[in-house]
């Protein structure tokens, strides 16, 4: 797992801490997007891209949805299986051919709304000592906790991304 270059060290991040950050996730990003996804003539505004190499809000927030969804399965997996082989596919490899931009800002909000705090029950209810089973990707082992730290890390860049973007693309870097 990669991080992705923020200065935040992901390993600074505890089981607990974790718990807390993925279930403020639903309303920081509310917080921060709401007004647009529900504004119709901000439709145009988190479609834009800052520049070709970057992502538009709506990006940022259907990655996350994504990602936390995506954490979801894999932790549910790591807890119940012993050692299980989980492939090396973070969804960082693919977001334009996911069509993350043509969709609703709206969506991706509800969307978080759901994963990160179903995300957050199962990792609240592991026993101390799951935090640390191990899984398999690609040649690495990674811990429950690393899976955790890595969702909340990334949640927490893309947001701050986000904002970043809105106000690159409203003139106001």
């Amino acid at each position: 797992m990669r991080s992705s270059g923020d200065g935040l060290d992901p390993a600074s991040i505890t089981a607990p801490d974790a718990v807390v950050a993925l279930k403020s996730f639903p309303r920081r990003w509310r917080s921060a997007l709401g007004m647009l996804a529900d504004d119709p003539e901000a439709a145009d505004l988190v479609r834009r891209r800052p520049d070709p190499s970057s992502w538009s809000v709506v990006e940022h927030a259907w990655y996350v949805a994504d990602l936390l969804a995506w954490h979801r399965q894999r932790v549910d997996r790591a807890r119940t299986s012993e050692r299980p082989e989980l492939a090396d596919d973070d969804p960082l490899r693919w977001p334009d051919e996911r069509g993350y931009r043509e969709r609703e800002l709206g969506g991706a909000l509800d969307a978080i709304g759901e994963a990160a705090p179903g995300l957050a029950a199962l990792l609240e209810r592991l026993p101390g000592d799951d935090w640390l089973r191990v899984a398999r990707v690609g040649d690495q082992d990674v811990t429950l906790l690393a899976m955790a730290q890595h969702a909340v890390h990334e949640s927490a860049y893309h947001l701050r991304a986000a904002q970043r973007t809105v106000r690159h693309v409203q003139g106001r870097p």
